[in-house]
């Protein structure tokens, strides 16, 4: 099924909307997010675990076999089918290679200790949050048994330590047995969906990857979910802002929430910050080398 028309207007329409709004580096003037740039955002070093990475990539593009597919969040935009091939979805749904080093850096900035990952996928994007730091606590959680298997097998390729915790189920069934306590505001309890008894982990949480469930209200939950588990430095980073209204939509909210102090909008990524003793910015940022006029020597401001 080819997506239609209209999806394809909407995004053109966004990135363009997106592309004029955004801010270059020179725009952030926070000593917090000026060291996110520096050390994430525009960081083009070289890691052994690329090359690692890359050769698992290598593994999947000649892998034969197909895999069921699910629908559990939001429905494909480019398709209708239920069965793809591995080598198929490895290719189009993996994140790709300078997403991924961005996690990377990501992770090694925050110095994550506690990760976790709602939508694993074939465990591509899990390997470069993994190989951040292989000592740190990763719970990485998929909804599709069959598309978590092909994940295992990469983890197996990728050579991944013990702190790599794999999980099959829904993502609101893994908060109700290892997420933060309920409290009353609880969005989960909230919507009737009680938590287990089991007690969750005492790990202040550094690092959230969201990439599994594009929808409005899902996207506000989990978030909302796992606030209060937060370290004073994490970072809460949500896929494909853009991929749709409700997901737009949700970013905008998600950036209002009281507890959020700073967010940055790479298009392909949304980055909550909650870090003290820092009021915004709430930008849109984008290479200088796509808006060379906005370089600080010409004093732009915005």
């Amino acid at each position: 099924m080819k997506a239609p028309l209209k999806y394809w207007l909407f995004r053109a329409t966004s990135a363009v909307r997106w592309y004029l709004g955004a801010s270059t580096r020179y725009d952030a003037h926070s000593p917090h997010l000026v060291e996110f740039i520096r050390e994430v955002y525009r960081d083009d070093r070289h890691y052994h675990a690329f090359d690692l990475i890359a050769s698992v990539r290598n593994y999947w593009r000649g892998r034969p076999g197909t895999v069921k597919l699910q629908s559990l969040g939001a429905s494909s935009k480019t398709t209708s089918k239920n069965e793809r091939t591995v080598k198929s979805l490895v290719a189009t749904n993996a994140i790709d290679d300078d997403c991924g080093r961005f996690l990377f850096r990501l992770a090694l900035w925050v110095r994550a200790k506690s990760i976790i990952e709602f939508g694993t996928n074939a465990g591509i994007s899990t390997l470069y949050l993994h190989a951040a730091d292989t000592s740190a606590t990763l719970h990485t959680v998929e909804g599709n048994a069959d598309v978590a298997a092909l994940a295992r097998e990469t983890f197996a390729k990728g050579g991944a330590g013990p702190g790599l915790h794999p999980h099959v189920g829904l993502f609101t069934e893994w908060l109700r047995a290892h997420g933060p306590k309920p409290q009353a505001a609880d969005p989960l309890t909230k919507r009737g969906l009680k938590r287990s008894t089991n007690q969750p982990a005492n790990e202040p949480l550094d690092l959230f990857f969201l990439d599994g469930d594009h929808r409005y209200q899902p996207t506000l939950d989990y978030v909302k979910a796992l606030l209060p588990s937060r370290s004073k430095n994490a970072v809460f980073v949500i896929a494909d802002i853009h991929w749709s209204e409700e997901m737009e939509r949700a970013w905008e909210e998600l950036k209002e929430f009281p507890e959020v102090t700073a967010s940055i909008d790479v298009y392909h990524f949304g980055l909550l910050f909650f870090k003290e003793g820092i009021s915004g910015p709430h930008i849109s940022l984008i290479s200088t080398r796509f808006k060379p006029w906005r370089l600080g020597f010409f004093g732009a401001q915005g």
